[in-house]
């Protein structure tokens, strides 16, 4: 997942510092420190997909998580899971040295997420890819954001970053035995 300019800029303002909770693994920008995101690796996946490339249905959840940070304050955000149709995006919240639980953090809007699909060779998996897929802060985001650091910098319509992913699948045969 990858900040949005306006989510880099804004979290700029209040010296808000991102970094990757292990075993995710920092994104650095263009300068070779600066964190504009946090690739996760995914801990399961499930999910089908429909004739014009929508997700149709599933789940799935990432390891590690991210930490945004100052001098005043510490948010951590971990064990990040998706769900589809909902679009919601859970995660189990720690603000300071307290953790609050898991909450819908985020938000994405399925319509516009779009999936690429690329066959396999004979005898091996599809490869499946979304990319780009824009993520909002849900009123549980925007409260606990301003919990943390007590300054609201972001509203429900702020796309604050995109995530993008791939899996392999095996495709369903085309006749079940039986």
């Amino acid at each position: 997942m990858r900040l949005t300019e306006v989510a880099r800029e804004r979290l700029a303002t209040e010296r808000i510092e991102v970094q990757a909770v292990a075993p995710a693994t920092a994104i650095v920008g263009a300068d070779g420190t600066t964190v504009v995101g946090v690739k996760l690796p995914p801990e399961y996946s499930t999910g089908t997909i429909s004739p014009v490339g929508q997700p149709g249905k599933g789940s799935g959840r990432a390891l590690g998580g991210v930490v945004l940070r100052n001098a005043k304050a510490r948010m951590e955000i971990t064990g990040i899971r998706g769900s589809v149709p909902d679009g919601r995006v859970h995660a189990f919240l720690k603000i300071g040295d307290e953790w609050v639980g898991e909450l819908p953090l985020y938000a994405s809007d399925v319509s516009a997420v779009r999936l690429s699909v690329e066959p396999g060779a004979p005898g091996q998996p599809t490869t499946i890819k979304g990319s780009d897929i824009p993520i909002t802060p849900t009123q549980e985001g925007v409260d606990a954001f301003t919990k943390a650091f007590g300054v609201a910098l972001f509203t429900m319509t702020d796309t604050v970053f995109t995530a993008s992913g791939s899996g392999r699948a095996w495709p369903v045969p085309a006749s079940l035995p039986g």
